[in-house]
């Protein structure tokens, strides 16, 4: 039975079962190192697409981060998730410092989906269409806070993890991304609640 990436991105797994496989996968279970990638690629994907141009960069820097990650596997300790970001994060720091030119936005890019039957497609490429260039216009890391927070879903104490900061740091990464995302919203027309 083929699993859906996108069911695993909406935590079908539990925190034990995702550990039994990351060890299954350390110790070169080809079943394990399957669920492990299909269970990591919507996660990189989705944190690499809101970062990038296009979506091809997306899913070619997500591929090689799952790369890079497969082959360090068996040195990985400590926060899994922490290291999978961090993966991924060198990997746009790469990628950029290639290119050399800061992220902007292409609306031409906006339109295409994400691999996640589990929304609606018409209110997927809406959010994409609002939120993409709004969160071109946040900090780094208020992007990766809101990213990880309200896209992907993650509590205040893993995103803290994975970004290497306190608690009460990335509450206020997210109070003050929040904060710059509600006047860009004002300021493009959109009614804002509080």
């Amino acid at each position: 039975m083929k699993r859906n990436p996108s069911l695993l991105l909406k935590k079908e797994i539990g925190d034990d079962e995702v550990a039994k496989i990351i060890e299954g996968a350390k110790h070169d279970d080809a079943e394990a190192l399957e669920r492990l990638a299909e269970y990591v690629y919507p996660r990189i994907f989705s944190y690499i697409y809101y970062r990038v141009h296009h979506t091809e960069d997306a899913e070619d820097l997500t591929s090689e981060v799952i790369v890079k990650m497969i082959k360090a596997l068996k040195k990985q300790h400590g926060h899994f998730h922490a290291w999978m970001y961090k993966i991924a994060s060198n990997a746009l720091i790469d990628f950029y410092r290639k290119r050399a030119v800061r992220s902007e936005i292409s609306l031409s890019e906006m339109t295409r989906a994400i691999p996640d039957t589990s929304v609606n497609f018409s209110k997927q490429i809406l959010l994409r269409k609002n939120l993409k260039p709004a969160l071109a216009a946040l900090t780094e890391e208020q992007r990766q806070v809101i990213i990880l927070k309200f896209i992907q879903e993650h509590e205040n104490e893993e995103i803290a993890k994975i970004m290497g900061k306190s608690i009460g740091a990335v509450k206020l990464l997210q109070f003050r991304a929040l904060k710059s995302l509600r006047k860009y919203f004002e300021r493009k027309g959109y009614e804002t609640k509080d």
